[in-house]
């Protein structure tokens, strides 16, 4: 891609960020936490697609990206609001924060040196990350099922 394609890739991104975000908010209220689900299945490819060679699937892949991006930006810090009490929903927003940029941090730094090795080991890592997660997820349903 060109230069000039990148803000209008960062665009797109935003837009569909915006829809999303209408979307899964809704679907939040309607199925709650499972709504987060939508999270690694979304990222998963996002990889796969954003390190391709072909036009087409690089912008598919800046558009997963920004759906990911609508997920988070809605749900998680509503999330934290239904599973806090309003007497420590200060300091569990404090905490998740914290965590989400200390994450992010760490994986970006992960993904950094990957990416001096070889895009294949940053798509490896990425795909690893969101089993990771599904499996967390899952073991936690399971636990609250078991309850």
């Amino acid at each position: 891609m060109k230069d000039y394609q990148i803000p209008l890739f960062y665009a797109g991104a935003m837009l569909v960020d915006a829809g999303v975000a209408l979307i899964i908010g809704k679907t939040y209220d309607k199925i709650g936490l499972k709504s987060l689900l939508a999270i690694p299945l979304l990222t998963m490819p996002v990889a796969f697609f954003g390190f391709s060679h072909s036009y087409g699937f690089a912008l598919t892949g800046v558009l997963l990206w920004g759906a990911v991006m609508g997920v988070h930006e809605t749900i998680m810090r509503a999330a934290i609001a239904d599973l806090v009490g309003t007497t420590n929903r200060g300091f569990a927003y404090g905490v998740f924060n914290t965590a989400y940029g200390a994450s992010w941090f760490v994986g970006g730094t992960l993904m950094g040196l990957l990416y001096g090795i070889s895009i294949k080991f940053v798509v490896a890592f990425a795909v690893l990350m969101q089993i990771l997660a599904l499996v967390l997820f899952f073991s936690k349903i399971g636990r609250q099922n078991a309850q």
